[in-house]
């Protein structure tokens, strides 16, 4: 390009001073020619009302200082209203004839990207400024693309696909939150509770007691298995029976034996009979075996019991032994100990007691009369259970909490009715099987047994 004013060539890039005429930036080779050139008339020019389609960007050429550069990019600034528009602030008058007039018209950026290709000014300030001008204007496009890019990013990880037609006038932007967290799905992984799986939750625990360090808990263990006729319980039983020397424990171990249906338990049973018979002295074992042969319903307690029914200090005790047997002697000592006022109230009770065990229904009311007397409410419900009298279960069920009973509760509840569901009653018997204590786990075992098993196994006490 050439100055104006004194057609010398000019580089419009490096041009000492510019000036601004209808839009477009005049290059001048000295603020002198500048001057002269504002002194001139100038005719109007006619600007277009709206933005001169972009120039396409072409390669920068090599060329010589003398030939134009290339295309600009024309930015113009309106300063009262800080909105870029291709035309000249109109409200601020004629442009002024100052070394500044330039600066209120437009900046012109080469369209090359370098930082030397900014329009010079023969003032620091100006340059300032427009370098000023210039970053605001990049990082604006800068933030605009990256909003760009950004919504173009998210359109193709939400999946959207553009729909045909027109473009609606406004789109529904589904907001989705970095730290939302799925609710959690509640899964009972608990398997559900069955007497199946009561069962063999049981029967693992008192097999592995059967190798306990205690040969106390050795027997406990092998007497609640062989109420199933465990084999390996009842040859454990056995073989303890066989080395042991106390006559009491013999007892024991026979009786247990034989619950399991296991003939060697009522042969030891016998045995120790004519042992004790043989011996005048020795009349309490006699008691302990006819007692036990009672509780398997064995008749021939009634040979060895009977003739303890005229000894005052045992007729009650014997008859409480020989009335589920149906004995009549048995039976009218309990009804004489009932008519009697000079027997006691725990007298009475007691033969209450072993009428219901015997079957007799016309004491159930009595055993009733007794279910809030805490000492005796035990006994009545058992006896109740036997009746078939739904009174007993709510004392039943609270006496499965306590070790001692709570064999016996199974017991009872089970002849109470030997069909009803125990389910809602084992989840607190399962939960007692993780017991530190090797006895309660043995009891809890067998009461599982005795609840959940068949009926035969809760035949006998």
């Amino acid at each position: 390009m050439t100055c104006p004013t004194c057609g010398k060539p000019v580089d419009a890039l490096r041009a000492p001073a510019v000036r601004v005429a209808a839009g477009k930036v005049v290059p001048f080779c000295s603020q002198a020619c500048a001057s002269v050139w504002e002194s001139k008339p100038v005719a109007a020019a006619t600007v277009p009302s709206t933005p001169q389609p972009a120039q396409p960007k072409q390669p920068r050429a090599q060329e010589p200082k003398d030939v134009d550069s290339g295309p600009v990019i024309e930015i113009v600034h309106e300063p009262a209203s800080g909105v870029v528009t291709s035309t000249s602030d109109a409200r601020t008058g004629p442009v002024r004839p100052t070394s500044r007039a330039e600066t209120d018209g437009a900046i012109q950026i080469a369209d090359t990207g370098h930082i030397d290709d900014f329009v010079s000014y023969d003032e620091p300030l100006h340059k300032s400024r427009a370098l000023l001008w210039v970053i605001g204007v990049l990082v604006v496009l800068g933030g605009a693309a990256a909003v760009a890019y950004s919504l173009g990013y998210f359109d193709r990880y939400l999946d959207r696909k553009p729909a045909s037609g027109p473009a609606p006038t406004t789109t529904k932007v589904t907001t989705v939150e970095a730290d939302a967290v799925p609710e959690p799905v509640a899964i009972d992984a608990a398997a559900p509770i069955t007497p199946e799986l009561a069962l063999d939750r049981a029967r693992t625990a008192l097999r592995a007691q059967l190798k306990s360090n205690s040969p106390r808990v050795q027997r406990m263990a092998a007497m609640a298995l062989a109420r199933t006729q465990d084999a390996e319980a009842r040859d454990a039983l056995a073989t303890a029976l066989a080395s042991e020397t106390n006559d009491t424990t013999k007892i024991d171990l026979a009786y247990a034996l034989a619950r399991g249906n296991d003939p060697r338990g009522t042969q030891a049973l016998l045995a120790l009979l004519g042992k004790a018979r043989a011996a005048t002295d020795r009349r309490d074992p006699r008691l302990e075996v006819g007692t036990r042969l009672a509780r398997l319903g064995d008749k021939r307690a009634v040979a060895v019991l009977e003739s303890y029914l005229d000894v005052t200090q045992n007729r009650l005790g014997v008859a409480e032994v020989l009335a589920p047997l149906g004995e009549p002697k048995a039976l009218k000592a309990l009804d004489q100990v009932r008519a009697d006022d000079k027997s006691a109230p725990d007298e009475k009770a007691r033969a209450t007691i072993a009428l219901g065990l015997a079957g007799k229904q016309d004491v159930a009311p009595a055993l009733r009369e007794m279910l809030p007397d805490a000492r005796q409410n035990f006994f009545a419900s058992v006896a109740l259970a036997g009746l078939h009298d739904e009174a007993a279960r709510p004392v039943l069920v609270k006496e499965l909490d306590i070790p001692s009973l709570r064999v016996q509760a199974a017991r009872a509840l089970r002849r109470l009715a030997p069909d009803a569901k125990v389910t809602d009653l084992l989840p607190p018997l399962l939960a007692g099987l993780d017991s530190n204590k090797d006895t309660e786990q043995v009891q809890i075992a067998e009461a599982i047994l005795l609840l959940a098993g068949p009926v035969a196994w809760s035949e006998h006490e």
